[in-house]
């Protein structure tokens, strides 16, 4: 990952954001009284990496469907609902990290707090630009939950320099 230097070299604190193209899963999510298995989904991620082994960032995400969620006798509507959270990194190997972090999830019928879990592994195709695989679990007040599986560009846009 771009957070993390060669054993060989001095770690330099650096800024990393990403485009995120994905796919979620919702569990009892309908529309129009079917069953949807897959809502296609777009996120965005900005890390500030200040330690070879940590980060934190900002992600969001809008799922760009609209879907129902019937579950245990609640019936919620959501109108293309748009999640946004601070997360902290753990950068376990140099392309392989683990994170969570609260955010909120912004929704024209009802908002709710969101807790987010994820983990991404990296292919660096240059020194400024990787591309990533995600897998992400949020779960909105116990509400509902989504899992969401995408592939990410992520560029590096800035490195401090000595």
């Amino acid at each position: 990952m771009l957070a993390q230097e060669s054993e060989n070299t001095e770690f330099k604190p650096k800024i990393r954001g990403a485009i995120m193209m994905a796919n979620s899963h919702v569990p009892h999510a309908t529309e129009g009284g079917k069953k949807i298995a897959i809502i296609p989904t777009w996120g965005f991620d900005v890390d500030y990496v200040f330690h070879p082994h940590w980060s934190v960032a900002l992600q969001g995400d809008i799922k760009l469907q609209s879907f129902d969620i019937e579950d245990n006798n609640v019936a919620l509507e959501r109108t293309n609902p748009f999640a946004i959270a601070g997360v902290i990194h753990y950068h376990l190997l140099r392309h392989w990290s683990f994170y969570a972090g609260p955010g909120y999830e912004f929704e024209s019928h009802k908002n709710f707090f969101l807790v987010k879990a994820g983990t991404e592994y990296s292919f660096e195709i240059t020194e400024n630009f990787e591309i990533a695989l995600n897998l992400i679990y949020e779960n909105k007040e116990e509400v509902y939950d989504a899992w969401t599986f995408g592939i990410a560009f992520n560029k590096k846009l800035w490195e401090k320099r000595e």
